[in-house]
């Protein structure tokens, strides 16, 4: 079974060198120019179902949410999983401050926390302490009850450690949507990419020797070296 990391790096290559905007004006502008060819692109086999597909094409493109939309779904639930973060480094730090009353002796702490940086840990490595926090926690639950030290801080942490979870997991399957979106739309764009490519190369085959201008019109790319395609 393939981990939510490998899974969002799975992202499909594109086939086309168009943008979003690009390959629609495109599409159009080739849409246009193959009903007044129609009778001479017929020759090659094409036919107005071809250019009925790509109007259809265009359109399902255009209907697809853009990239942005799931950024910032991303975007917003990765500003959850920080704030649930937050809240539980805050909290674990409580901890820590009430059990330096109890084991002052910072040698004698190491023991038990070799160390206590919660900034910049992975979340991962954030939620192995804070239930590192609670074993321990749970083993001096006597100490705290004489020294009058509220154990709250242990069920604080335990449903800050839950709620943290969910985020990570909320995180990871917005991510795999957002590539999973990216992959559909790809495919979109490349079955949109081929009927331009077919009509553009029946009407180049056509215009080739006849009428230049009109040839250029079929052309996929113009690129920088003057050399064209």
């Amino acid at each position: 079974m393939q981990s939510v990391t490998e899974r969002i790096k799975m992202k499909k290559p594109l086939t086309y060198n168009y943008s979003t905007t690009a390959i629609i004006e495109r599409g159009h502008e080739l849409a246009i120019l193959a009903k007044e060819d129609l009778k001479v692109l017929e020759k090659f086999g094409a036919s107005q179902k071809d250019i009925d597909q790509l109007e259809k094409k265009i359109a399902e493109y255009k209907k697809f949410p853009e990239d942005a939309h799931f950024a910032e779904i991303v975007r917003e639930k990765t500003l959850l999983k920080y704030e649930a973060e937050q809240k539980l480094i805050t909290t674990v730090r409580n901890f820590f401050l009430q059990f330096s009353i109890i084991i002052p002796s910072k040698k004698e702490s190491k023991k038990y926390f070799p160390s206590q940086k919660l900034t910049g840990l992975k979340t991962k490595d954030l939620i192995a302490i804070a239930e590192k926090a609670i074993t321990v926690g749970k083993r001096f639950k006597d100490q705290f009850a004489r020294l009058e030290l509220p154990d709250t801080n242990l069920d604080e942490i335990r449903t800050l450690i839950s709620a943290t979870k969910k985020t990570v997991k909320s995180l990871d399957q917005v991510r795999v949507d957002r590539i999973k979106n990216t992959n559909k739309r790809r495919d979109l764009g490349s079955t949109l990419y081929e009927q331009i490519v077919k009509l553009c190369r029946y009407g180049k085959i056509y215009w080739k020797d006849r009428d230049e201008e009109r040839y250029k019109k079929y052309l996929l790319y113009v690129k920088n070296d003057n050399k064209i395609d």
